[in-house]
């Protein structure tokens, strides 16, 4: 992923202001229990001492008692854990808490290595994404309601959505591909969206793309001769740890997509990376659309889900007018 140094500095004061965030919430706390338990205080200076008369004892080679104080701190820790439980402080409220525990709020495990969460920032820059974490506040399985399904729907959307939370669930612990196939309105970018959600949330990168706008930055890419710039696009999209392309059918199609459609599905096959498409359009239509070698992939190599139902979206806006709520 290729960001300015402006963006990258972006991202770092972002982490930066995380790690201040959880310093400040943990010297609040250890305020709070200071003032609360005088006894807390007085057993956390005795633990200072132990520790550093064990520190000279460790260089004078007194290993037995460097044992018996290293034993006492012990102690003196159990009764910390005490005073806290007994006066109503969680165990863990001294600590402090990152947003990814991971990485400690840094960006980084080991030094070096990107963390998901520092990849999955550079993402949302790189694909103009920084709302995804907004929509799927709203749209994930905690939010799913079958109060807009028919008794008859709900037969069968018990079944696809079982399909989708086994896909989520157990991501990273088998190869798995989707295909969403169903009419407008039935769900799919919801679905789509509860399973991103999911998937993000166990440390995994995602990049999502509506037909439309994946098959427009990569044509201006080429067609605009910065092949480095392509390069790294095609790389993010073939390796990232899913790839989510929503509304397939939608775009206007011809060599280049229907090329780039069949690198995108077989490169992603090749690296066991799984993938997400929905579509709007039938197998007949997708057959006629795209290349037989696209088509006969989709269909091998993925998990066809058909949430053949009415149009929730009719439904919520009339159930919406009912009640004297706007929709849009």
């Amino acid at each position: 992923m290729t960001l300015s140094q402006t963006q990258y500095d972006e991202i770092m004061r972002t982490y930066e202001m995380r790690r201040e965030h959880a310093r400040h919430k943990a010297e609040e706390a250890k305020r709070k229990v200071r003032l609360a338990i005088p006894e807390y205080v007085k057993i956390e200076n005795s633990i200072t001492d132990l520790a550093m008369e064990s520190a000279q004892k460790a260089l004078d080679g007194d290993t037995k008692a460097v044992a018996q104080m290293k034993a006492g701190i012990e102690e003196l820790v159990r009764k910390q854990e005490k005073l806290l439980a007994d006066n109503g402080f969680a165990p863990d409220c001294l600590e402090e808490k990152y947003e990814c525990p991971d990485c400690k709020d840094t960006g980084y495990i080991d030094g070096n290595r990107k963390c998901h969460c520092l990849i999955q920032a550079m993402i949302r820059y790189t694909y103009r994404q920084s709302n995804i974490e907004e929509i799927l506040q709203r749209e994930n399985f905690d939010t799913l309601s079958y109060d807009h399904y028919t008794d008859s729907e709900c037969e069968k959307m018990k079944d696809i959505i079982a399909s989708c939370r086994s896909f989520a669930d157990d991501f990273g612990n088998r190869y798995e591909n989707i295909l969403l196939l169903g009419n407008v309105g039935v769900g799919k970018t919801f679905l789509t969206n509860c399973m991103a959600k999911t998937v993000l949330d166990k440390g995994y990168s995602v990049i999502y793309f509506t037909s439309i706008r994946l098959f427009d930055t990569l044509s201006r890419e080429v067609f605009g001769h910065d092949e480095t710039r392509s390069a790294d696009i095609l790389h993010d999209i073939f390796t990232c740890d899913l790839l989510i392309i929503d509304d397939l059918g939608t775009e206007n199609v011809n060599s280049f997509v229907a090329s780039r459609l069949f690198d995108i599905i077989n490169e992603r096959d090749l690296r066991r990376r799984p993938t997400i498409i929905s579509t709007n359009l039938t197998f007949e239509e997708l057959d006629g659309r795209y290349t037989e070698r696209n088509f006969s992939r989709i269909f091998a190599k993925y998990t066809i889900l058909h949430p053949d139902i009415g149009d929730l979206r009719i439904r919520m806006r009339r159930q919406s007018q009912q009640e004297g709520v706007s929709y849009s």
